[in-house]
């Protein structure tokens, strides 16, 4: 959908900056993940990156307000320009700002754990699920700015296969004898990964999908219907 509006939008100096502006939020809800992970894993310290987290996170709440001020201030400007993608992209924002959220989410957890996240029975499992995402975030971020429908496609296709995953390890938590302790660390953590993988898949919905249709993804055999 975003594709030819991109393309307009790139040529004018106000709104190429909103263009980079969300590009930047994704590489910052990027950030927020990789470091919560590596928290969580012990491959980070807490106390060196809590800070830098924090400081991240504030710049992508910043950035959501700034985006919709620039958007509304356009549309005031040209109401009958562009409208679709305006529309698109306030949804999109709001999906961007919520990957940080779950992300420091992560992070807060991570604290609270310590070095037992790395003992727990599904970790390798939650770890390859985070990797999956993790390698999405760089091409979701160049599929927005390039309006690359190709490439968004194929990360709505990889969301159905992590949310197939997700699905299988909270299936198998009600077959587990486990603490309730990490019973619940567990299920927050599956929840997080899950629900950024949603709102990456909705952004990647709002580059190929008519704003109607944004948000609803439906994938049979490995193909977008």
């Amino acid at each position: 959908m975003l594709k030819k509006i991109i393309a307009v939008w790139n040529g004018e100096q106000f709104m190429k900056g909103i263009v980079e502006k969300f590009g930047e939020m994704i590489s910052d809800g990027d950030y927020v993940f990789y470091h919560a992970w590596g928290v969580l894993i012990g491959r980070m310290v807490a106390e060196e990156v809590r800070q830098p987290l924090h400081d991240r996170d504030h710049i992508i709440n910043e950035s959501e307000r700034e985006i919709r001020r620039m958007l509304l201030e356009h549309l005031s400007i040209n109401p009958k320009q562009d409208v679709s993608g305006c529309l698109a992209l306030m949804s999109m924002v709001k999906d961007a700002e919520r990957i940080g959220d779950y992300s420091k989410n992560i992070f807060e957890l991570a604290t609270i754990l310590g070095p037992e996240a790395k003992e727990m029975k599904y970790i390798d499992r939650l770890g390859k699920v985070q990797g999956d995402i993790a390698r999405n975030l760089p091409p979701l971020k160049r599929a927005f700015l390039e309006g690359d429908d190709k490439v968004a496609s194929g990360i709505m296709v990889e969301y159905q296969k992590i949310k197939d995953e997700c699905g299988e390890i909270l299936d198998n938590l009600f077959h587990e004898q486990l603490s309730t302790r990490e019973a619940v660390s567990t299920t927050i953590l599956v929840r997080s990964l899950k629900r950024i993988n949603s709102h990456m898949c909705n952004i990647a919905s709002g580059i190929v999908y008519p704003l109607d249709k944004i948000d609803f993804v439906r994938v049979r055999d490995g193909l977008l219907e």
